[in-house]
């Protein structure tokens, strides 16, 4: 009997075993960080001055959210380049996606050099996006010149409307094929018969749009936009290559806020206790969402 039990107590605390390289690799990588940065946080911790900090509380935090300014300006200026984001994303995402639904040869390949540009690292985006938009020597001026839509060079970053469109027209570009990708499955998952039977009752292409597809597509549409939602507030490789948060902080993210108050203004503690509001932000903004989504399917059943 001391045999099998000693087989069932190794079953037990083998895949423990195996796990654990893995386990204290990401608690080193992931939660370590994370459980210091909130440690910070609570703290008035600054480089600049030394490693001596102090506990203050819910200093930091008042701070960035009640007497900030320039975070809550940061706020601002990342809700403008979302919601712009999002919709043409999602708007050129659907019409991509049925369109390619369409197509019964070489779906794969047009789906793959369609894909193209989400697979580009953000970083190189954003430099190849900067040299098209150069004032002098870049292929947008210089096309608009040739073309006699402008006269002159113009600086694609000198006001704040035109820098913020800048943005999120890099931005659609890059992440437009992601929304692809994923109302494409969502299209490709809805049966066929129901197109078929809507046909037969004469209904027509946008009938069968818009009661068919779209009502299946909500919850794909739904899990996109939130995974979107979380990638925009996250938003800095793009910003610190193309335009480095100007003109005059017009395009600067809260993601790009914190980078330069822990890394340039060297306040560590502020910068971890930012994090952590931009943290608390995406979570509120998800449970809303997904409230909102459960109540419509609820009035909808």
């Amino acid at each position: 009997m001391r045999i099998p039990a000693l087989a069932l107590k190794r079953k037990q605390w083998e895949p423990f075993a195996f796990a654990s390289p893995a386990m204290v690799l990401i608690a080193f990588v992931i939660v370590f960080p994370l459980a210091y940065s909130f440690y910070l946080s609570f703290q008035n911790f600054d480089l600049s001055v030394g490693p001596e900090h102090e506990f203050v509380g819910m200093k930091n935090y008042t701070e960035g959210i009640f007497r900030d300014p320039r975070f809550l300006g940061s706020v601002w200026n990342t809700a403008v380049i979302i919601a712009p984001s999002l919709v043409l994303e999602l708007l050129l995402g659907l019409g991509i996606a049925m369109l390619l639904s369409r197509v019964l040869h070489g779906r794969p390949i047009i789906t793959a050099l369609l894909a193209i540009p989400a697979m580009v690292s953000p970083v190189m985006a954003a430099m190849a996006w900067r040299m098209m938009f150069g004032v002098k020597y870049g292929a947008i001026n210089n096309l608009g010149l040739q073309l006699g839509l402008i006269d002159v060079y113009f600086d694609w970053f000198g006001s704040s409307a035109i820098a913020r469109a800048a943005v999120v027209l890099v931005d659609v570009w890059h992440n437009t094929p992601f929304m692809m990708l994923v109302l494409l499955a969502g299209i490709q998952s809805i049966p066929r018969e129901l197109y078929d039977a809507a046909k037969a009752d004469g209904a027509t292409a946008w009938q069968s749009f818009w009661s068919i597809t779209l009502p299946l597509l909500k919850f794909t549409m739904a899990v996109g936009l939130m995974i979107r939602l979380i990638d925009l507030t996250k938003l800095f490789g793009l910003i610190f290559i193309l335009t480095f948060g100007g003109p005059g902080g017009a395009t600067e993210t809260v993601a790009f806020n914190t980078y330069l108050v822990g890394f340039k203004d060297f306040r560590m503690s502020y910068a971890s206790a930012l994090s952590y509001v931009i943290v608390g932000g995406v979570l509120v903004l998800t449970l809303v969402f997904l409230w909102i989504q459960r109540l419509r399917e609820a009035r909808a059943g």
